[in-house]
């Protein structure tokens, strides 16, 4: 009985010494490592890059090489000067060009009339180019100095009984030649004779009213 109670004693005493030392001096237990998966090797897809870009080659470039580039020179004037241009050079063929032609009195024929007076309507029909007329009644200056605009103007000629020779005299030719001007004779409110004119300068159309 003595032995079992010293064989117990010496247990304890051994488990107490050895709880001590366990916690005196701990030891670290390594971790276990995870397992790893079997999974299977994926490979990164490449995207393309700017700098994969290759420059094509054996392209022409059409702004170096002049002989490619098809441009017209008015393509860079201004508009209104190619409009100008244009215009201008149909207005010097007024008459196609031969100042033969205008060099003649015009003659529009006579018309009778039991009015006071008649009206009669000008204008310039061509370019407004500074055409200026002079307008006689049986050669009597009935008016010095008209110039031709391009909306019409109204000339309000009084009649003597008989005949009344009206003429539209050419002070010059404008900018481009002839002169030119379109007229309307209004008898009452009707319209008896339109027509128009081209003559050089001192050359005159001419009409006949005759006062019954």
């Amino acid at each position: 009985m003595r032995y079992l109670i010293l064989l117990v004693f010496t247990f304890f005493l051994f488990s107490e010494t050895h709880a001590q030392d366990i916690i005196s001096n701990p030891r670290v237990i390594p971790a276990m490592p995870a397992p790893t998966p079997n999974l299977p090797t994926i490979t990164p897809e490449k995207k393309p890059s700017i700098f994969d870009v290759k420059p094509k080659m054996n392209v022409p470039d059409e702004w170096t090489n002049k002989s490619n580039v098809n441009m017209k020179k008015e393509e860079f004037l201004n508009p209104a000067d190619r409009y100008t241009k244009k215009m201008n050079d149909g207005l010097k063929t007024e008459g196609n060009g031969d100042a033969k032609v205008f060099r003649r009195d015009q003659y529009f024929g006579d018309f009778k009339t039991k009015s006071e007076t008649i009206k009669v309507l000008y204008r310039d029909p061509q370019a407004v180019d500074g055409d200026l007329l002079k307008v006689t009644q049986n050669d009597k200056v009935v008016m010095d100095n008209i110039f031709l605009e391009g909306n019409f103007k109204t000339l309000v000629i009084k009649l003597v009984p008989g005949f009344n020779k009206i003429d539209f005299i050419a002070l010059n030719e404008g900018q481009y030649f002839p002169n030119t001007g379109a007229f309307i004779i209004m008898d009452k409110g009707n319209q008896l004779y339109s027509s128009e004119w081209n003559m050089s300068t001192g050359f005159k159309a001419s009409f006949i009213i005759v006062k019954e």
